[in-house]
């Protein structure tokens, strides 16, 4: 589920707020690249911030994306990066989205020729108001497909659920836990529920999110599960709601796969396979899980 923090909130935690997954997440149109070649972003932003219009769109460059132009939009002041480089922003501020109001905001740069061909995460804000939400599109350089939706093979159907975009990230050696990701989509006209995992890594894979407590970022255990609404789509993706593999019992290796048995609560039971990607700098910080 998307979390809304104010900005006060966001600064003091130093991370991004998450979006619920009833909200469809901001995703780039086209997230296809390689290093060495230049990149146009059109992100597309889908809704405002719960009933409140969207007024700032901030985007976080990351490393190795440079040259940078951002296209202007009528009604919104355009802040654009001096000389480019990680952690440099384009921001879009000013305008009006409504809450129910459909936005795409542009700019195009050049992926550096040493990159790995792996996902590259930009950090988006979106702020609408005091409320802001925090989104992590990827594009994908290489031939793997694109954002965090797409990880893994073909969409996977159980009753009226749609599973697609299976992924998990590479771990260190001794890491004790590993994150799992995953789309689902509800074509039903009633609810359903993730009630629990089960995985031949891990003794206990728990079902998580995060949320900004007392103004700090914190991850937590959703012991009854998750709900699916019906008609909507809950994307489990870094950062945001995820399944943790506790105390796993080996490695996740890049380009093997990890197997997860997802037990909904209407659809019944439905195992898949998470690809492992590249351990990747962007993603969450496994070390927070340590102790649970």
């Amino acid at each position: 589920m998307i979390r809304i923090a104010s900005r006060a909130a966001l600064a003091a935690a130093s991370a991004l707020a998450i979006a619920s997954p009833a909200m469809a997440h901001m995703s780039f149109e086209t997230a296809q690249s390689a290093p060495g070649e230049q990149f146009r972003g059109v992100l597309v932003l889908p809704h405002g911030c719960d009933g409140a219009p969207t007024d700032t769109i901030r985007v976080t460059l990351p490393h190795g994306f440079t040259d940078v132009s951002a296209e202007a939009k009528d009604g919104w002041t355009l802040e654009t990066p001096g000389n480019d480089g990680e952690g440099s922003q384009i921001v879009w501020s000013g305008g009006a989205v409504p809450d129910d109001g459909h936005e795409t905001f542009a700019f195009t740069g050049t992926f550096a020729d040493d990159l790995p061909e792996t996902d590259i995460l930009f950090a988006v804000e979106q702020m609408c108001g005091d409320v802001v939400l925090g989104w992590e599109p990827a594009v994908s350089l290489g031939d793997a497909p694109a954002d965090h939706g797409h990880h893994g093979g073909d969409t996977i159907t159980v009753g009226d659920l749609e599973l697609s975009g299976a992924f998990t990230r590479a771990t260190l050696p001794n890491a004790p836990v590993g994150g799992g990701y995953v789309t689902i989509t509800n074509t039903g006209d009633e609810a359903d529920r993730l009630v629990s995992a089960q995985s031949s890594f891990s003794p206990d894979v728990q079902i998580h999110e995060m949320a900004v407590v007392n103004d700090v970022m914190d991850m937590r255990h959703l012991p009854e599960g998750l709900e699916i609404p019906a008609g909507e789509t809950v994307t489990l993706a870094p950062g945001g709601l995820h399944m943790m593999f506790m105390n796993i019992s080996q490695p996740f290796v890049q380009g093997e796969s990890v197997p997860v048995t997802l037990v909904f609560e209407r659809a019944g039971a439905v195992e898949i396979d998470l690809a492992v990607q590249a351990f990747g700098a962007s993603g969450m910080d496994m070390s927070s899980h340590e102790g649970h």
